[in-house]
């Protein structure tokens, strides 16, 4: 038995996604194919644009056969916390030969060259890396600086004179996002000393913040963009015809049977669904009809009540915020009007847009930097939440029992029987990010939220 590993958040899942499946089950010769996703909240610090049953149940349906959450500590974490905790998980299965993923180089040796030098941290990177923290860059982009001008020391690449640098390699692999993450993913098995060996697949797809939907592959990102553009004149449970009040709905002479008749069901455009397996666009299609997209401004009033009422000395205890960026949401509190657009009034050349929106969605959820330390201490503990699974991989269940090193959980209700005290303390995050998420729905629709533990794993023929 061979199985494939993917991590992946599928927000929400495309043809390029397809692909990559199709790819990763042909490279590896693997029989199964198991995800580790995303749960209601990605990376970036978004909610995701449909919660994650019915993107579970698009992956089982392009092939996939067993999906497992991604606990949301990680799941909206830095690219390290990110891929170290998503690696565990594979790990933990006890099953995985292959992680395969998408990245823009395609050159799996050159992604594990930079792998090896951030976690080894040579004393002459370390140093050109704090240099450029100095002058004033964000992490990510100091660390792409100091990643070049050690491989430019150490392969004697020299400028060709004191005013002309073009002959020296140029940092553009690390400012791809899909590069970095393969990078971390490759960190994270390098650490771990894992069996598990890395396969990449270069994205033919657009790039991750290509908005464009006239590639052959557009990004999710594009998909999004136009999702949410769509929605705007798309009508979704809770909210009013075009608008209009109640009052101003029966004013104008027609129905609101008649008035939504106009409307589109579910913001979903023709070139959007060009982008989409059938199965895919079919699920997408009803979860927007039923609750329309999930997008972080929907968040906003919470947020504002928490920036109020919070302290900066507790602002600064939640995760990637720290006390420079808790001085300043502390100063611009008062000017907050949307989520969306706080974020962009916090970001700076140190602070990233992403970072800043992931360290809103931390505060968000209640997840602390002393929390996320520790499980970095304690090597990324994680437990094992099964999302759905194909009938035919039961298998490849009963395989990860036998083989697994943390407890397969189908079960909510189970949680407190079998996990460990740390382990529920991840999934007791998960739910709250789950309801956190859920609530926004509910509201949509007046009514009650539903519970997780109310939740089965999808289960697909």
């Amino acid at each position: 038995m061979k199985t494939v590993g993917i991590i992946a958040e599928y927000n929400p899942f495309h043809k390029g996604h397809a692909y990559q499946l199709q790819k990763a089950k042909e490279l590896s010769g693997a029989d199964y194919a198991v995800i580790v996703m995303s749960g209601d909240f990605v990376q970036r610090g978004y909610p995701a644009i449909v919660d994650k049953y019915v993107r579970a149940e698009m992956a089982l349906r392009a092939g996939a056969d067993l999906v497992i959450e991604l606990p949301v500590s990680y799941a909206v974490g830095s690219a390290e916390a990110f891929a170290q905790g998503a690696v565990s998980v594979l790990e933990a299965l006890g099953c995985v030969d292959f992680l395969c993923f998408g990245s823009e180089s395609g050159d799996l040796d050159t992604l594990l060259s930079y792998a090896r030098l951030f976690e080894e941290e040579p004393p002459a990177y370390r140093a050109f890396l704090q240099d450029f923290l100095r002058q004033g860059f964000s992490f990510p982009a100091a660390r792409s600086r100091a990643a070049e001008e050690y491989r430019n020391l150490t392969e004697r690449i020299l400028p060709c004179c004191s005013d002309d640098a073009d002959c020296r390699r140029a940092p553009s692999l690390l400012d791809e996002p899909n590069n970095i993450l393969g990078i971390e993913y490759c960190r994270a098995l390098l650490g771990r000393k894992s069996s598990i060996r890395p396969l990449t697949l270069r994205r033919r797809s657009a790039g991750y913040h290509d908005l464009s939907l006239d590639a052959e592959m557009a990004s999710a990102s594009a998909i999004r963009h136009a999702v949410y553009r769509g929605s705007k004149q798309a009508r979704y449970p809770g909210q009013s015809v075009s608008g209009q009040s109640a009052s101003e709905q029966f004013s104008s002479g027609r129905s609101a049977s008649e008035q939504l008749s106009e409307q589109p069901s579910s913001g979903l455009s023709s070139p959007v669904l060009a982008q989409l397996p059938l199965f895919s666009e079919k699920l997408l299609r009803t979860a927007l009809a039923a609750s329309g997209p999930v997008r972080l401004n929907d968040f906003s009033s919470v947020l504002s009540y928490l920036l109020l009422s919070l302290p900066r000395e507790a602002l600064a205890a939640f995760q990637d915020v720290g006390e420079d960026l808790a001085a300043r949401m502390g100063n611009c509190r008062f000017q907050f009007t949307s989520a969306e657009e706080f974020a962009d009034l916090l970001k700076t050349r140190q602070l990233t847009h992403t970072r800043v929106t992931r360290a809103l969605c931390h505060i968000l959820l209640n997840l602390k930097q002393t929390e996320l330390d520790a499980r970095k201490a304690a090597g990324w503990p994680v437990y094992l939440r099964v999302l759905g699974f194909r009938e035919t991989a039961r298998p490849l269940l009963g395989e990860i029992k036998k083989r697994g090193s943390s407890p397969l959980l189908v079960k909510a209700a189970d949680a407190s029987h079998i996990l460990t005290s740390e382990q529920l303390r991840l999934f007791a995050e998960d739910i709250f990010a789950a309801h956190v998420y859920e609530a926004v729905k509910a509201n949509r629709n007046g009514a009650p939220l539903i519970h997780e533990f109310t939740r089965s794993p999808i289960l697909a023929p």
